[in-house]
């Protein structure tokens, strides 16, 4: 072999070795790093008319829906915390990266900040504490603990129990839709307990391919979305 062909080998196998590091670099991600897709258990679920994806892990639950309103991209967020210590969140901490044609970072924009977005609507007290109503003719439990035993006591109203549930289900719905509507604020998220709410980025009207990163407790969740112009 002469000189020119075994520096041609050379370079053939140099080039050959750089587009396999190449690959493999682009398909290979940082063990903190989550990346919702298909092949890695991300899924879908639609929550109060969105349709959210959904990473979950044993300590963490993320879901994110992307969409466009006024001059910015919004996010919807829901996170729960399943470990027993409570998570400091921040949505400054949040990013969207525009991945194709240009890539650049979108910053957070804080609420103080958006500019003809309406006001989130109010949160209604949840009926946590209500009480069921006493079916007819029952008594209080003051009463009932002065009042002698009947030996045929009335059968509760189970269609009014039924429905007393029914409202207390419907009013905790509506309280939790109202409040993932909020704008996401620094919080401590209890033990076994969720946060939700809206989150604003500047946008790229331009972008086709973007990614909403959340940094949480030291693991990167991210969220690839085809951008809509």
């Amino acid at each position: 072999m002469t000189l020119i062909q075994s520096i041609s080998l050379a370079c053939t196998l140099a080039s050959a070795t750089f587009s396999a590091a190449s690959d493999v670099s682009k398909t290979i991600l940082p063990d903190n790093v989550m990346l919702c897709q298909p092949s890695a258990g991300c899924t879908n679920q639609t929550l109060f008319g969105r349709t959210y994806k959904v990473i979950a892990t044993p300590r963490y639950v993320v879901m994110v829906s992307v969409s466009t309103e006024g001059e910015y991209t919004r996010a919807d967020v829901s996170i729960a915390n399943n470990t027993g210590l409570p998570l400091s969140l921040t949505p400054d901490d949040f990013r969207v990266e525009v991945v194709s044609p240009k890539p650049r970072v979108l910053l957070y924009i804080p609420p103080a900040q958006l500019k003809d977005i309406p006001p989130p609507p109010s949160v209604p007290a949840a009926a946590q504490t209500e009480e069921a109503p006493k079916p007819e003719g029952t008594a209080s439990t003051a009463e009932a603990s002065s009042a002698p035993v009947a030996p045929n006591s009335a059968t509760p109203d189970i269609d009014a129990l039924y429905a007393a549930a029914k409202k207390k289900a419907a009013l905790r719905e509506a309280a939790d839709k109202a409040a993932a509507q909020q704008n996401l604020a620094a919080v401590e998220i209890q033990p076994n307990a969720v946060t939700r709410g809206r989150v604003y980025f500047e946008r790229d009207k331009h972008a086709h391919q973007i990614n909403v990163v959340l940094p949480i407790a030291g693991v990167v969740f991210e969220f690839p979305y085809a951008a809509k112009p």
